[in-house]
């Protein structure tokens, strides 16, 4: 029979790794709002998740030339998209934790580790999503990338040995916290400050009201 963690477990594994970046691992996930002139019909509404030094390149773009931005722009996956979006609405700590595990711990267990890594990557995964399942609209299986990288070096991965889960959630937060450092979250959009599309107002109304 397949090993599994219960999500319980897990959560205490990544909180006891909180203890010394409790800011990095759970201050909430925002991004910037970046305007996008748009003349035509409908409106520009979406996230992007960014190395910072690509970010502010994308808003030099933007601000100098919105028309190579919006049809030569070559688009993010759509995967590490989905993930922002779930991060920015998290609405606690908790379900903070479970997007990183679930999201980082998919990333592991299909990277070029160790076995031991790998295994307990795949329990914490799937230990995050079933905690998740009920809560988000989910990654499709199709997604290839739910993080924008993995940023442990390789080195480090192939040579861990793992007796149980804590190494690996140890991984995760240090990539977390790589990732938080060195990439940014911007947020495209042609509406007025404030304005949200009518779709996601439908999903928010839905969301505070369970």
């Amino acid at each position: 029979m397949f090993e599994q963690i219960k999500w319980e477990d897990a959560y205490e594994l990544w909180k006891e790794g909180c203890y010394s970046f409790p800011k990095m691992l759970t201050d909430p996930v925002s991004a910037e709002t970046v305007f996008v002139k748009y003349e035509r019909d409908g409106y520009i509404y979406g996230y992007d998740w960014l190395e910072s030094v690509e970010a502010q390149e994308r808003k030099r773009l933007i601000k100098e030339n919105p028309i190579e931005f919006l049809y030569f722009t070559k688009p993010t996956n759509k995967g590490t998209i989905q993930t922002a979006e779930m991060l920015i609405e998290a609405r606690n700590e908790e379900e903070l934790a479970a997007i990183w595990i679930a999201a980082t711990a998919h990333e592991l267990s299909e990277h070029m580790t160790g076995n031991d890594v790998r295994r307990y990557a795949y329990m914490l995964y799937m230990a995050a999503y079933e905690f998740l399942k009920t809560r988000y609209f989910l990654w499709h299986h199709a997604m290839k990338r739910l993080v924008p990288e993995i940023m442990v070096p390789s080195s480090i991965l192939s040579n861990i040995i793992c007796k149980d889960a804590k190494p690996v959630m140890e991984l995760i937060q240090m990539n977390t916290i790589l990732l938080k450092s060195t990439w940014s979250l911007l947020r495209y959009s042609s509406l007025k400050d404030g304005e949200l599309p009518e779709s996601l107002r439908h999903v928010s109304y839905l969301r505070d009201s369970k």
